[in-house]
C-alpha cells in the first residue's frame, strides 16, 4: 500500500512518500558529497586519506513467480488487489516526465556546486600525499603547519557539504511536491476506475512481498496515463 512521507499531502489528506528512486536522480550530487565525508578522515605519517567505502547495495525485490508471456496491462482481473512500484515514477527513462524534468533542473543547478566540492576532495587528498611523501624529510615545524592546512580543509569541506546537502534537499522538496501532492490522488482515481481496492508499493515491500502475476502491477499503465493527461510544457520555476 502506498506509504505516506512527511511534505506532500493528497487530496485524501495521506502524503505520497517519496520514493527511494529518487536517489538514482539525486546520484550527481549526492553521491559526490557523500564521497567527500567518507574521505575526510584525519591524516597522518602513516596513512593517506582514506578513499571511503562504497554504498551498500540495496536489497533487491525477490523476483516474481510469474510466467514469461505475463505482462502488466493495468486492467485488474478479478481484482481488488494491485501493486504500483513508486520507484518507477522518477526512472529517468520510463517515468513520470514532470517528475523526472523536476529532478534534472535541481541537479543541473547543485551541478557546479558538487564540482567545486570534488575539487576541494581532491586537493586534501594531494595534500595528505605529500604529507606523507616528505614525513622524513622536513623538519616537523614545517609538517605541523601542513597538518594544520589539511585539518582546516577538511573542517571547510565538512562544512561546505552540509551546507550542500541542506540546500539540496530544500530545494528538492521545493521541486517535486507539487507533483507529488498531484501523483496521489491521480493514482488513487486510476486504481478506483479499474476496480481496484487496496494498492501495494512493491519498492517498499521488497523482502516480505512476491508476485506472482505481474497483470497486477499498475506502474506502467499508470505512468503513461499520468504522464498523457498531464504532458511536460516548461520546466518547473524556481521559487
Amino acid at each position: 500500500m502506498l506509504r505516506p512521507d512527511r511534505g506532500s499531502k493528497p487530496a485524501s489528506g495521506r502524503p505520497l512518500r517519496h520514493t527511494r528512486d529518487q536517489k538514482r536522480n539525486m546520484k550527481l550530487i549526492l553521491s559526490i558529497l557523500a564521497t567527500t565525508f567518507a574521505v575526510l578522515l584525519p591524516i597522518s605519517a602513516s596513512a593517506q586519506p582514506a578513499t571511503g567505502r562504497q554504498p551498500a547495495t540495496p536489497a533487491q525485490r525477490p523476483p516474481a513467480a510469474s510466467t514469461p508471456s505475463a505482462k502488466p496491462t493495468g486492467v485488474i482481473a478479478d481484482g481488488k488487489i494491485a501493486i504500483i512500484d513508486t520507484e518507477a515514477f522518477a526512472d529517468p527513462k520510463t517515468g513520470i516526465t514532470k517528475l523526472v524534468r523536476a529532478f534534472e533542473v535541481v541537479n543541473n543547478e547543485f551541478k557546479k556546486t558538487g564540482e567545486d566540492l570534488q575539487k576541494m576532495r581532491a586537493q586534501y587528498e594531494q595534500l595528505g600525499k605529500d604529507i606523507n611523501a616528505t614525513a622524513n624529510l622536513e623538519d616537523q615545524k614545517a609538517r605541523n603547519a601542513k597538518l594544520e592546512q589539511a585539518e582546516a580543509l577538511k573542517k571547510d569541506i565538512e562544512r561546505r557539504t552540509q551546507d550542500a546537502q541542506s540546500a539540496y534537499q530544500k530545494r528538492l522538496r521545493e521541486a517535486t511536491e507539487p507533483i507529488y501532492k498531484d501523483i496521489s490522488p491521480a493514482l488513487q482515481a486510476f486504481a478506483r476506475q479499474r476496480g481496484v481496492n487496496v494498492i501495494f508499493d512493491v519498492s517498499k515491500l521488497a523482502e516480505v512481498m512476491f508476485v506472482v502475476n505481474e497483470t497486477v502491477d499498475l506502474t506502467p499503465a499508470f505512468i503513461a496515463d499520468y504522464n498523457q493527461r498531464n504532458p511536460m510544457t516548461a520546466a518547473p520555476a524556481k521559487p
